[in-house]
């Protein structure tokens, strides 16, 4: 017997997202990017002209909100669809449209910040207070200006913008690489059946109680990696070569500093989070020690970080979505509805894994679409957390594209991450209210310690990884794949500590696993993010008045204000070190009672 994934033209309709409410078809796609280059055709005529006058100013906003309204949509289909299937060439081909549309989108623009800085603030103060309709453009305006030192003159920021279609050739090459063209051996378990080892199925074989079908799956993921390693070290060098290029083109001192930036975060956020999930590295060294002995080993293999310790809870989709509506209950009645009509009868979710399908889980869609999630639903409890998580983003995108005009309804990772997070410790609090069975509050803790490992282990150690490898470039440093395989390898080992055997070169591939990187510095706002948001989800969960409300109040901010000051609107600063402390209280607690239960 062999268990397959099935080809996208198998999966039930009723599993699959509704991309026909964005566009019926691609010929609808198509007469919209039409209407946008028309749209685009207009810009030239407000170059030179944006201090001209109030009205000017203000018709220039309302049609940059317009593009970028119009660009999100367009690129939302196309990157979605895609993601469907990434061996369907016609559906790459529209993702590459639409990425060639984004970069003429910000060529065509971008004179706009420079004409604005060099207005000066008083001459910009002058137009606002000249027309009350720009008055809600204010942050914008403030935030241009704290950015002044690295926006660059008009020329340089066209050839900026031009670049980024050819920069971002590595992230395309990439996906192209690991999920369409990557093929991996099937792994068999005790019995002798057979199963497709693939991005979408891997998860779900790691956590079987078969050790022979867990210890083979993860080797033949690994290797499938490890065989194009070369291939995956080159992208990623040539992905941090871009980070670097554009930070030193904005004259920043290096790529953290210019991550940092974009959401006016200091370094000491960065810090505190990197500092508290080392500090605290003794605590997972415990962990290990308990998942080892109660597995009865005498060392545990990596296959076997998500062996279960009971019986898999296990739920399907339909058993998932009511779980996660009523553990978000208390957050209204509103927020409730809405989760609910998205997970059912509008069809957010693209649910389960199919032949050439993205891997992973996300959140999309843009601002006057639906939101939308992908996910490889594996029936586990995992998997429900999972559908929690990316509810969190998705209802936070509703919330704020609801709340904002255009120019502030993307909101930051820093905040996005909070409040996937915030939705997983609201379930996790929901399943243990009801006095759970011992083999299910072992499960519960289980997923509990899954989370806590990918956000407080995992990508702390994956930032510190990236950390590196871009000094190596800054430095004028060579930077291949076995360089990058050692020095990953080396923090598992740390992290891992004495109850785990590290293999060097199937643990130290695993950053050609995470598309996150291609993002630089996002993967430490994951441990930013579950610190803060066990800490604001307690309040909620404990019924204290008006946390429901003040954190609903921070998601409907969107990026009307800096990141921080969101997160103080919900009541929780994180330029301090107490919320990373925080949450390893609630991890301590979690491994303390696991503990209990396993040695009973």
């Amino acid at each position: 017997m062999t268990v397959t994934l099935p080809d996208r033209a198998e999966v039930q309709v009723e599993y699959t997202w509704d991309l026909a409410s964005i566009y019926p078809d691609q010929a609808a796609w198509e007469a919209d990017a039409r209407a946008f280059e028309a749209e685009l055709d207009a810009v030239a005529g407000y170059q030179g002209r944006l201090g001209e006058a109030p009205a000017v100013l203000l018709a220039w906003m309302r049609l940059a909100d317009t593009l970028r309204v119009m660009m999100g949509r367009l690129f939302a289909y196309a990157h979605m669809r895609f993601d469907e299937d990434t061996t369907n060439q016609a559906s790459a081909a529209l993702r590459e449209r639409a990425l060639c549309l984004y970069a003429r989108l910000g060529a065509a623009t971008a004179f706009a910040e420079p004409e604005l800085l060099a207005l000066g603030p008083e001459r910009l103060e002058a137009l606002i207070a000249a027309e009350p309709a720009l008055a809600p453009y204010r942050h914008y305006f403030e935030n241009l200006g704290r950015r002044a030192p690295h926006v660059r003159p008009v020329e340089i920021e066209q050839l900026l913008a031009r670049a980024g279609e050819p920069l971002s050739a590595a992230y395309s090459a990439y996906l192209m690489l690991a999920e369409s063209d990557l093929r991996f051996a099937a792994a068999e378990d005790s019995a002798g059946a057979r199963y497709e080892v693939a991005p979408g199925t891997i998860e779900e074989l790691l956590q079987s109680p078969d050790r022979t079908l867990r210890q083979r799956a993860w080797e033949h993921f690994q290797d499938g990696f490890l065989a194009f390693k070369n291939t995956f070290g080159a992208i990623y060098a040539g992905s941090v070569k871009a980070d670097v290029f554009l930070a030193r083109s904005r004259g920043y001192a290096d790529t953290l500093s210019a991550s940092l930036d974009r959401d006016n975060l200091p370094r000491a956020v960065y810090d505190n989070v990197i500092a508290a999930c080392n500090r605290h590295l003794p605590l997972w060294h415990r962990y290990w020690d308990i998942r080892r002995r109660a597995l009865g080993l005498d060392l545990m293999a990596p296959c076997d970080i998500f062996a279960p310790l009971a019986p898999p809870y296990q739920a399907s989709y339909e058993r998932a979505v009511e779980l996660v509506c009523a553990s978000v209950e208390p957050l209204g009645a509103e927020y409730a509805a809405v989760a609910r009509a998205g997970l059912t009868r509008e069809r957010w979710v693209d649910v389960y894994p199919n032949r050439g399908k993205t891997s992973g889980a996300y959140s999309s869609g843009s601002y006057d679409t639906r939101p939308f999630i992908l996910l490889n639903y594996d029936g586990t409890l995992n998997g429900v957390s999972t559908l929690a998580h990316e509810l969190g983003h998705s209802m936070h995108s509703w919330l704020a594209n609801h709340a904002q005009m255009p120019v502030y309804a993307d909101y930051s990772t820093f905040v996005a991450e909070v409040a996937s997070n915030f939705n997983q410790a609201l379930l996790r609090g929901h399943l243990l209210a009801r006095a759970p069975a011992r083999e299910v509050e072992i499960a519960i803790l289980e997923e509990a310690m899954h989370n806590f490992h990918r956000y407080l282990f995992l990508m702390p150690i994956l930032s510190q990884f990236e950390q590196q490898v871009h000094a190596w470039v800054e430095d004028g440093e060579p930077v291949t794949a076995d360089r990058m395989i050692n020095l990953l390898a080396g923090l598992f080992a740390r992290g891992y500590g004495p109850a785990v055997e590290v293999e060097p070169a199937r643990n130290g591939i695993a950053w050609a696993q995470f598309p996150h990187l291609y993002s630089a510095f996002y993967v430490f706002q994951y441990a930013s993010g579950i610190a803060a948001a066990n800490a604001l989800a307690d309040g909620v969960l404990r019924g204290e008045p008006g946390a429901a409300e003040r954190y609903l109040d921070c998601l409907r901010a969107g990026g009307s204000r800096y990141p921080l000051e969101a997160l103080q609107l919900a009541g929780i600063d994180m330029r301090a070190p107490e919320p990373m402390e925080r949450a390893f209280g609630v991890l301590a607690r979690f491994v303390d009672r696991l503990e209990q239960l396993v040695s009973g």
